[in-house]
């Protein structure tokens, strides 16, 4: 396959209205997405868990009781660090297409902590209709050490928001941007043609 190719159509198919580029790139991120954060945070990953669901009503107490209160929105990644921390990992293709709101959700998910949110998980997993996704999350949580005996084992306590986005003009410390990515590809994959390609394109997608 000729990745050149392919990256140079993502990015030509990415400059049109209604095409969502997340969707297909995500996966591309998340898969490196342990790697380059252990170096970007100088940390050593436990797990990844892509597409993380936080309760509603753990985050916004007032939906407790009602019909939401068991509804959630996605986390894009949870990184299981083996530092003593967890991470809430934000994907943007496109740097404008990060919202206050969302920026919200994510603080308020860190300030319920660890312990908090896996509970509502739990409790989503005991009334959802989608029985094998939520035993195979839960399995997956408890691999990483999150839960034992179907309860929070004490792991990791506090959370960390990153966001990976385009560009870091402020250059925060939580943000990496696709520059950063991008070296970090060149540098440890400098004779695969499709880490180099993917290198190039985030380059390229940097500028967004």
């Amino acid at each position: 396959m000729n990745w050149k190719n392919y990256f140079e159509m993502l990015a030509d198919w990415k400059k049109l209205p209604a095409y969502k580029a997340e969707p297909r790139i995500d996966s591309l991120i998340g898969f490196f997405l342990p790697q380059f954060i252990e170096a970007y945070l100088k940390i050593k990953v436990a797990g990844t868990i892509p597409e993380l669901p936080i309760r509603l009503a753990t985050v916004k107490p007032k939906h407790e009781g009602t019909n939401y209160a068991d509804r959630s929105y996605k986390v894009d990644f949870l990184i299981v660090g083996k530092n003593g921390m967890n991470y809430l990992v934000e994907f943007k293709s496109d740097s404008g297409s990060r919202r206050d709101k969302q920026d919200i959700y994510l603080e308020e998910a860190k300030s319920a902590g660890t312990k908090s949110i896996v509970e509502g998980i739990l409790k989503i997993a005991s009334v959802s209709t989608y029985k094998a996704k939520y035993n195979h999350l839960l399995l997956k949580l408890a691999s990483f050490g999150l839960l034992n005996n179907g309860e929070y084992s004490g792991l990791n306590p506090s959370f960390e928001v990153i966001y990976v986005q385009p560009s870091n003009p402020n250059n925060q410390k939580n943000v990496i941007d696709f520059v950063w990515i991008s070296n970090w590809l060149a540098e440890k994959y400098p004779v695969s043609e499709f880490e180099m390609e993917f290198s190039e394109a985030l380059k390229v997608w940097a500028m967004d």
